[in-house]
């Protein structure tokens, strides 16, 4: 649970595989965000944390949750932070930021079959 005021809760839709996300996810928060990382589980996919700013400890969590978005894997990424809304969006919008520098744009969407209507020829009248 986090100390102090409302737990705000911030999420965003990530079109990369849950494996490419979670291992991001944690270099992210270790090594760019400079956090201590308290708790994690890569089966489960989340990372508790703690943040040092000055001589206040800030804590948070992201879960990881493996969905399908049209068709192709996809991950929605849940930050909760001891921090306004608006910097858990920045949170998530950093880490995106990070996959697209690291893994480049997300794989492609799959190619749909046709309609039944498109390949019928006299176009399903």
């Amino acid at each position: 649970m986090m100390s102090g005021g409302a737990e705000a809760k911030s999420k965003m839709e990530l079109a990369w595989p849950l494996s490419e996300v979670y291992s991001a996810a944690l270099r992210f928060v270790r090594i760019d965000r400079g956090c201590k990382v308290t708790e994690r589980d890569a089966e489960a996919a989340y990372l508790l944390f703690e943040c040092t700013d000055g001589e206040k400890t800030k804590r948070g969590s992201l879960e990881l949750f493996p969905t399908r978005t049209e068709g192709r894997e996809a991950v929605r990424a849940q930050v909760a932070l001891d921090d306004p809304s608006y910097v858990e969006a920045r949170f998530l919008d950093l880490l995106e930021r990070k996959l697209r520098d690291e893994r480049g744009t997300p794989p492609p969407l799959p190619k749909r079959p046709p309609t039944e209507a498109h390949s019928r020829p006299d176009g399903g009248a």
